[in-house]
């Protein structure tokens, strides 16, 4: 995968916004949320906590984090969006993310769309991109993950692996999403 030069992706910007204002004066609303599963759903629990030592009394490694999980119900009840997997965990296929995040507690309103490429495996940040210009059908996005994302940053909702989807990812998630 050939990376973005800065003039492509200020390029690429450009198209973006352009897509979505068309779309929002043709009544289209439709928001893609970029969801990764690690560091987001999926927290990260340190040897020496409490819930450690909890998983370890009960036998329950459960790698993801319930409040996490119910955040996101609460977030896509609020809000429309459509899912769009663009964790790693996206190579085990979509029926498998969904399955894995009902097992977490996801209820079933929850709209899926698609992973980013299961062709390449290339920065997160690109197979986002290449994505919305694959699919020019949406008025707004916004990205869930604990990578930084430089050229995103503005509907990037950056996740700490240890606290994952907490109540600041939370607040910063509607302000990004209002603007749509």
């Amino acid at each position: 995968m050939e990376r973005r030069t800065e003039a492509q992706w200020l390029l690429d910007h450009k198209t973006v916004n352009s897509i979505m204002i068309h779309n929002r004066n043709a009544g289209i609303r439709k928001i893609y949320m970029f969801l990764d599963f690690d560091g987001v759903v999926n927290v990260f629990v340190l040897p020496g906590t409490k819930r450690y030592e909890e998983m370890q009394e009960s036998g329950n490694f459960e790698f993801f984090d319930r409040d996490c999980v119910r955040r996101l119900n609460d977030f896509v009840r609020d809000w429309p969006v459509t899912i769009v997997i663009s964790s790693s965990w996206r190579f085990g296929g979509l029926d498998y993310c969904k399955e894995y995040l009902k097992d977490a507690g996801l209820e079933d309103h929850v709209v899926f769309s698609d992973t980013t490429s299961l062709e390449v495996d290339g920065p997160r940040e690109e197979l986002i991109m290449d994505y919305l210009l694959e699919h020019p059908d949406f008025t707004g996005f916004l990205i869930f993950d604990d990578i930084h994302m430089s050229h995103l940053l503005d509907y990037l909702v950056q996740t700490d692996v240890l606290k994952g989807w907490d109540e600041e990812c939370d607040e910063r998630a509607r302000k990004i999403i209002a603007k749509f």
